[in-house]
């Protein structure tokens, strides 16, 4: 990439002394930076042939790079090593390269109209010969340095955009910088909570409501499978009072929407990849994954190169159904806390913009759904506002609803909500019409709830017998269980 960026410049300057002298000659601020994977989200023109191309996303980092004080603050805070000031001096070279090139694109069709409008004419004197040789060398020259410049910004799409867009999003200002806040804690942990440390595996198994052999596979049995069909079904009843519409989407993605996301859509512990898929070569980097009906990624694929009517915001989605996700390495198994397969509910609200009022009024209706939820579900259970180093690379601001594990002795996560602003929509260009244009609207959603995490913490706090919540007792198919 080196000799052809040098080759570049040197070109550059023939052609500058030429045709465009206000075009000074380009130094290379070298990248270093060790390439991970290949992106799916945006192609660079050197794979254009081989791959296909869905959409490129809005990129908007002269903004970010604006404030380098406050990107730096971000980027500490969220516990990232990433050297801005180089990245910055990378993007800065990345662009004044485009800029060159659509220089040069504009000299070639100026060169070219001129030469066509003397190759129309007749009656060509000696000089008009004379010039339109020279029009011809200088066309070879500019074609000749359009291809060397083309073939280095290749080179960059492989280098700096895939940094650039591995750039997390924006923190909220309300996100807590050093340590998670509980904005809430409903009841009190009972003191037999204290006492009963029991794992939840043991406590299923011998209640005969579990058969768990490894995070890939487990059983809900009896009562037990017969309370996760009940507490989705309360979902749905607590959503739809929301004025909420249940989606069902689907349980696949390519990989761009999963890197829209913020996942290593080549990782095989960040999402499923589907092997052995006959419609996508191997070493494609646009492959299937599963992903689940109820997730993110799910509700993203349903809104990509989507243009809204602005007049139909806010839009209130919600899903229940599987999610899958693998086991991060460094994470040891704890039974149903970490297993690839579950059941949960899933909430999407797409607002318009990010700035107004509504976003964080229905941000806040949302969190007001999930507590009355959980007011059903459980007599102890706390809201958490994550910080900074907890939040996935899309998130701005992220709240947690935990329960209580006597056998882990610590609160588990069962459900969350985050906001993302407009990254996402801006990365799967998710826009709506505005009277100058377009723009990007702001996206709020999480897995509000997930049943295995749940049950795991009742048959924990319970060890002696399945106490269901008389809520979804009412829903369960049989009236034979002991309610609080």
């Amino acid at each position: 990439m080196t000799n052809k960026l040098y080759r570049f410049t040197h070109a550059l300057q023939r052609t500058c002394r030429i045709l465009i002298p206000n075009i000074h000659p380009r130094i290379f601020l070298p990248t270093n930076v060790k390439r991970n994977y290949s992106s799916a989200l945006y192609i660079s023109g050197n794979k254009a042939y081989k791959s296909f191309a869905f959409l490129s996303p809005y990129l908007d980092y002269d903004e970010r790079f604006a404030n380098m004080d406050k990107l730096h603050k971000e980027l500490a805070l969220r516990r990232m090593n990433v050297d801005i000031v180089q990245l910055k001096s990378a993007w800065n070279f990345y662009r004044k390269m485009i800029a060159d090139r659509c220089a040069l694109e504009d000299n070639n069709s100026k060169l070219t109209g001129h030469k066509r409008s003397l190759l129309e004419r007749t009656d060509r004197t000696a000089e008009q010969e004379q010039e339109l040789k020279k029009l011809r060398i200088q066309l070879d020259i500019v074609r000749q340095d359009l291809k060397t410049i083309k073939e280095a910004i290749w080179d960059l799409d492989e280098d700096v955009m895939e940094r650039i867009l591995k750039l997390p999003n924006e923190l909220d200002p309300k996100t807590p910088a050093n340590e998670s806040i509980v904005l809430k804690s409903i009841g009190s942990a009972p003191e037999s909570f204290k006492k009963n440390r029991r794992s939840h595996i043991d406590i299923g198994t011998s209640l005969d409501l579990l058969d768990y052999k490894n995070p890939m596979c487990y059983y809900l049995c009896n009562n037990a499978a017969l309370f996760e069909l009940a507490v989705l079904t309360h979902v749905s009843r607590v959503f739809d009072e929301s004025n909420m519409i249940k989606m069902a989407g689907t349980d696949f993605s390519r990989s761009f929407v999963v890197e829209a996301s913020g996942l290593n859509h080549e990782d095989p512990m960040a999402t499923f990849i589907i092997e052995n898929h006959n419609e996508v070569e191997r070493g494609s980097p646009n492959r299937m994954h599963l992903v689940g009906s109820a997730s993110l990624v799910s509700f993203l694929i349903l809104h990509t190169r989507q243009l809204i009517n602005p007049n139909h915001f806010p839009l209130k989605y919600f899903a229940t159904g599987r999610q899958y996700m693998p086991l991060p390495r460094d994470t040891h198994a704890c039974g149903l806390f970490t297993v690839c397969q579950a059941s949960v509910a899933h909430a999407f609200v797409v607002v318009k913009d990010a700035k107004s009022e509504e976003y964080e009024t229905q941000f806040n209706k949302l969190l007001e759904s999930v507590c009355r939820l959980y007011d059903d579900l459980c007599d102890h259970y706390r809201v958490v506002m994550r910080s900074a180093s907890e939040l996935q690379p899309c998130e701005s601001l992220r709240v947690s609803f935990e329960m209580w594990s006597p056998f882990a002795n610590q609160y588990i996560e069962i459900g969350h909500v985050s906001a993302y602003d407009n990254y996402l929509s801006k990365r799967l260009l998710i826009a709506y019409q505005t009277p100058y244009g377009r723009d990007f609207p702001a996206i709020i959603s999480g897995t509000v709830l997930s049943v295995p995490r749940l049950l795991a913490c009742l048959l924990e706090q319970n060890p002696d017998k399945f106490v269901v919540p008389p809520k979804i007792a009412e829903l369960m198919l049989s009236g034979d269980y002991i309610t609080t």
